[in-house]
């Protein structure tokens, strides 16, 4: 749900100057608006992230415990997302819409992790087929001016890079297990986040597409297409949504373009997280 609501005539303006490569806020189809990512803002969590893009400001933290192991994974830790369209953060976020919304983001996140490889959950075992790591991710939206799929994703691998669990000892067998959590903040071990991808989110625009939209060309589109980028430039998901057709040409511009984005901002985005974690340690 969209309470934007524009006539046809600025519909028809935002589309044409999309379609002439020249958007109305100077960008062209591929750029993004300014990215600013900053982690460890969140108390009492194992890993945070703020991400703002344009007016679109979302926040995520991540809490470690310890759960009993599943039984059809023995080895593997859990993880589980949560997501948070709080009507403060826009008044289309109200009632169902917002419900609707936060069901189509969790899809999407839950699509981008649904890999093995996306994040190792091997490292989150603590005693096979007894204990293991359970992640809880919270997403919350802040603010919303366009582009929320892509700002989540991004704050996601920002916030897992962050993340840092203690180190468990293991003592006894048996019913006399015992585990031990260390809570020595030096005594920690970090989640690889080399595996983990962003979303980069391709909105059908007339007869041209557009990246990080605006409300306002959010409106105006006919589709678009959510796609799953890892730092090597593979693609690790892809999924459409929107009624209208889009030619298999076109779509594959489209996952074209989201790759050479896609890895441009792994680059910015691994460089400015290895410089807080730098800056952090000093």
């Amino acid at each position: 749900m969209n309470l934007i609501r524009l006539s046809l005539s600025e519909r028809k303006y935002i589309v044409d100057s999309i379609e002439e490569d020249f958007r109305i806020d100077g960008r062209s189809c591929e750029d993004y608006r300014q990215i600013e990512v900053e982690t460890r803002n969140l108390p009492n969590t194992n890993g945070s992230s703020r991400c703002r893009i344009g007016k679109t400001e979302v926040l995520v933290g991540v809490k470690a415990e310890v759960v009993d192991a599943d039984l059809h994974s023995p080895s593997k830790g859990k993880i589980n997302i949560a997501v948070d369209c709080s009507a403060t953060a826009s008044p289309q976020f109200a009632g169902r819409g917002g419900e609707n919304i936060e069901q189509e983001i969790l899809s999407v996140l839950n699509l981008l992790y649904s890999s093995i490889d996306a994040l190792n959950l091997a490292d989150l075992c603590i005693v096979k087929g007894e204990s293991c790591w359970l992640l809880n991710i919270d997403v919350l939206y802040v603010q919303c001016g366009g582009n929320l799929f892509d700002a989540a994703s991004i704050a996601l691998k920002a916030a897992l890079h962050s993340t840092t669990m203690p180190n468990v000892t293991v003592s006894g067998e048996g019913i006399e297990m015992e585990l031990e959590i260390s809570d020595d903040p030096y005594q920690v071990w970090k989640l690889s986040t080399s595996m983990c991808p962003i979303c980069i989110t391709l909105y059908q625009e007339g007869e041209s597409f557009a990246v990080d939209v605006t409300e306002e060309e959010s409106e105006c589109s006919t589709g678009y297409v959510h796609v799953g980028v890892l730092p090597s430039g593979e693609v690790s998901a892809m999924e459409k949504s929107g009624a209208g057709n889009m030619e298999p040409i076109a779509l594959l511009e489209m996952i074209d373009a989201a790759v050479r984005i896609g890895m441009d901002i792994h680059k910015q985005l691994d460089s400015h997280l290895l410089a807080e974690s730098t800056a952090a340690t000093l």
